[in-house]
């Protein structure tokens, strides 16, 4: 457990965000915002647990949280099926919970739930619709998946794929979960191109696997010869972007997710209203601009 805020004589709320996993880059930057968040406010107290990718330790997590009577739980899920169980849990015990980043989909939950996201169709769109500009209305696509049981993968592929339904020359020749990781994108596409699977384009769900699709095109002798795009406009991925490894990225706001979230826990764990879908925008992340964005 790290503790964000923690100021005995101030503290008025105690929030527990449960993190799906520590060390991955984005995840890493939404805590640095909470934290910075937090810093700020001296009426709330924010501890941050990891579930290290495991639904049954993040499970546990929030109903420990929820047992030591936290004022609001913030929630970046492992799984769906996580995110339905603390719900239910949560929403029994009375306690208002914020998802964050990772929107699942899940019913009513008995309590307060609201989401702070980015629209994930929205990234594919955009994604895919500058591949097939690139590339002329004609060629070969592959799509890396990131974890098939999460609503940002499922989405940003759905959104990815609207757009090939329209570019009747583009042909998606493979697609595979990497699950968000850049060793098994790389290990997925050398097994692609060893196979002799001609392919111009990669669409990744993210830019760790679209990194991890860049190394493989690399070690394979093709380098500039396979467009690859990404998503969340991370440190190394903008640099890709800005060297031309990377034709393109898809900023998603973390510092904004996570300020946002922070600030909807806060009036939910004092009673006030907060809006069920508070939607962070995305922007498109290209080479005349990378300069921009690798200094946010």
């Amino acid at each position: 457990m790290t503790t964000l805020l923690a100021t005995p004589a101030f503290a008025e709320s105690k929030i527990s965000f449960l993190v799906a996993q520590r060390g991955d880059p984005f995840q890493d930057l939404i805590v640095t915002a909470v934290s910075g968040a937090a810093q700020s406010d001296p009426t709330l107290s924010v501890s941050v647990e990891n579930a290290d990718k495991d639904p049954a330790r993040q499970i546990a997590l929030g109903q420990a949280a929820i047992a030591a009577k936290a004022a609001a739980l913030m929630i970046i899920p492992v799984s769906t099926e996580s995110a339905a169980i603390l719900a239910e849990a949560a929403g029994k015990a009375g306690v208002p919970l914020v998802f964050v980043n990772n929107r699942p989909q899940i019913g009513p939950s008995g309590g307060k739930a609201v989401f702070v996201s980015s629209n994930d169709l929205v990234a594919g769109r955009v994604q895919m619709r500058l591949i097939v500009d690139k590339l002329g209305g004609q060629g070969t696509v592959a799509i890396l998946r990131g974890t098939d049981t999460e609503t940002a993968s499922v989405e940003r592929t759905a959104g990815g794929k609207e757009i090939l339904a329209s570019s009747p020359g583009i042909t998606l020749v493979s697609e595979a979960s990497a699950n968000w990781k850049r060793q098994e994108a790389q290990e997925q596409v050398a097994a692609w191109l060893k196979g002799g699977r001609k392919i111009d384009a990669i669409a990744a769900n993210n830019d760790e696997m679209a990194l991890g699709a860049i190394a493989a095109i690399k070690a394979a002798g093709l380098s500039g010869r396979i467009l690859v795009g990404g998503v969340d406009a991370t440190k190394e991925g903008v640099a890709a972007v800005g060297s031309g490894d990377m034709l393109l990225s898809v900023y998603q706001d973390a510092r904004m997710q996570g300020s946002q979230a922070l600030a909807d826990a806060g009036k939910l764990a004092k009673g006030e209203y907060v809006q069920r879908y508070d939607w962070v925008p995305f922007e498109l992340v290209i080479a005349e601009n990378a300069k921009h964005y690798s200094a946010r």
